[in-house]
């Protein structure tokens, strides 16, 4: 398939992801053990995975839009 051109655009976006994305496993293990539930580290790993593609995503098109 093509491949999309690794502009700063691109990648200021995949290291906002980064920074957000799913927890590591012993911070899953750690919210598991803290809540007493997998309910909310599955939680935190969704959300947080979530929210980074939103943020990059929303991050991406208003930057194509200024470039």
């Amino acid at each position: 398939g093509e491949r999309i051109p690794i502009t700063p655009l691109v990648a200021y976006c995949y290291m906002l992801f980064v920074l957000l994305y799913f927890p590591c496993i012993a911070t899953l293990v750690a919210i598991k053990q803290e809540s007493g539930s997998w309910k909310w580290a599955l939680f935190a790993a969704f959300y947080t995975t979530g929210l980074a593609w939103g943020v990059a995503f929303v991050v991406y098109q208003v930057g194509s839009l200024l470039v």
